[in-house]
């Protein structure tokens, strides 16, 4: 009984469209990313969850844990991969595509406001505190010695280019410790 109410969900799904939603590294002619191209307006949690999309939310991930989790290790093993986060701000909703393609790390920001590809070869997730409380910057960046407060110096900083704070990508900003 329950394999076949599990197989009508699942027909269900299919049928609505709300089934994993994987995101693919797609570049237009001049080198931009088009993957957001597609997307709507107005997704929920949910929504974003069903999809397969990790989800934060307050600085914390709170779904798809394990899809961030698959996505670390296929790529520390060198392999293609890509996922989707779904940053949330009260209602209003953000998405970064983060991917790991011939060996390296790109992310884009459904923002719009800067979808050229640049690779980096590390992708880190760095610790520290924030007002005493422990956090966590994942960043993409040129060089693995890159530092928590380093990063944490360049994003309140109105200096935009610090020659001694190496070339990096802030993803996302998390507290307490990471689930990975």
């Amino acid at each position: 009984m329950k394999g076949k109410a599990l197989l009508l969900l699942l027909a269900v799904l299919l049928l609505t469209g709300c089934v994993l939603r994987p995101v693919s590294f797609t570049l237009d002619e001049t080198g931009a990313y088009t993957g957001f191209e597609t997307v709507e307006a107005g997704y929920t949690r949910q929504a974003a969850k069903v999809y397969g999309w990790v989800v934060l939310e307050d600085l914390t991930v709170t779904e798809n844990v394990r899809i961030w989790q698959r996505f670390l290790r296929r790529s520390a093993r060198g392999k293609d991969a890509g996922v989707r986060v779904a940053e949330f701000f009260g209602e209003e909703m953000a998405l970064l595509d983060v991917f790991h393609v011939r060996g390296q790390y790109r992310v884009f920001f459904s923002d719009g406001f800067d979808l050229a590809d640049e690779p980096f070869p590390f992708l880190l997730t760095l610790r520290g505190e924030t007002n005493g409380q422990a956090a966590y910057a994942v960043v993409l960046s040129g060089d693995d010695s890159l530092t928590f407060d380093q990063v944490m110096h360049r994003f309140f900083s109105s200096q935009l280019n610090e020659a001694d704070i190496p070339a990096h990508r802030l993803l996302f900003l998390g507290a307490g410790e990471p689930d990975w």
